[in-house]
């Protein structure tokens, strides 16, 4: 229980990260174009957030109100692994999916 309500903390923790960011102009990434490349070049802290935001979009997508919770705390990790290996990878591909998203239930 206390290993769930951590990995809530982590969540909620992430989630609040825009709320607390510099004054820096804002950027935009064209999600449909990024690549592991650019992921690569953010902050850890970006990385955080966008690896965040990529669980919800994909949850979203496959229509799964649930996010796995110790999945979406590894995924930061998991992406710049990813990432190192193949720079080229689209940032909204199957790749990228496998590492945030568990596979579907039978």
């Amino acid at each position: 229980m206390a290993r769930h309500l951590r990995s809530l903390a982590m969540l909620a923790a992430l989630t609040a990260l825009p709320l607390t960011a510099s004054n820096a102009p804002a950027e935009s990434l064209d999600l449909t174009r990024a690549t592991c490349a650019d992921f690569m070049t953010m902050s850890g802290e970006d990385q955080d957030q966008l690896s965040l935001w990529l669980a919800g979009y994909f949850a979203g997508g496959a229509q799964r109100p649930l996010i796995d919770t110790e999945k979406v705390t590894a995924a930061p990790a998991a992406l710049r692994t990813l990432c190192g290996k193949s720079p080229e990878l689209p940032l909204v591909g199957a790749e990228t999916r496998a590492v945030i998203m568990p596979p579907p239930a039978p």
